[in-house]
């Protein structure tokens, strides 16, 4: 194993075996970023029901690809990918995403979320849950994730202005938010 790899060794040797039905590796991968990943989902979602349903799917997903897993990066990563995969599926199937901003209207138009910073991560995921799913994917994707607009488009299949027009729709009501509290 080459040791300059970000690899957690732990977990390249837990889906080796689960991939091959060891269930009890299952269970400790399980286990290890259950959590994380339902707070993924119920970010993405905005509301439990679609969470458990996307956090259900993405482990079926997850036990399925296992074998596909070449440790050339870490699992959680490679797992988180298969869980934002499989929001992005499910808001695209209820078509939740918003129209792009109108012609003339400049989505890099200061959206400075003053007080952002002062807040917990708890709070700021709060904030998002609140947002509508076209404006909470995006901001998801974008603030919390690190996705480039061009990849947020292909994605979601619409246009990097659309992203972008959803980021700034979607910073603007959390500035509202924010200044309200």
């Amino acid at each position: 194993m080459d040791p300059t790899r970000n690899v957690n060794p732990y977990f390249e040797v837990l889906a080796e075996k689960a991939s091959k039905g060891d269930h009890r590796s299952f269970q400790q991968i399980y286990d290890a970023i259950a959590g994380k990943m339902y707070s993924l989902c119920l970010r993405y979602a905005g509301n439990s029901e679609d969470a458990n349903d996307w956090f259900q799917e993405s482990f079926v997903k997850l036990y399925r690809h296992l074998a596909t897993f070449r440790g050339e990066g870490s699992f959680e990563g490679w797992a988180r990918t298969i869980f934002i995969s499989t929001c992005i599926d499910g808001i695209k199937k209820r078509n939740l995403l918003l129209p792009v901003l109108p012609q003339g209207v400049d989505p890099a138009t200061s959206d400075d979320l003053s007080g952002y910073d002062k807040l917990t991560n708890d709070d700021l995921i709060s904030y998002i849950r609140r947002l509508p799913s076209g404006y909470r994917t995006v901001v998801n994707l974008y603030m919390v994730e690190g996705y480039t607009h061009k990849e947020i488009g292909e994605f979601l299949n619409i246009s990097e202005e659309g992203s972008r027009s959803q980021l700034h729709r979607g910073r603007l009501l959390l500035k509202r938010m924010l200044a309200d509290n």
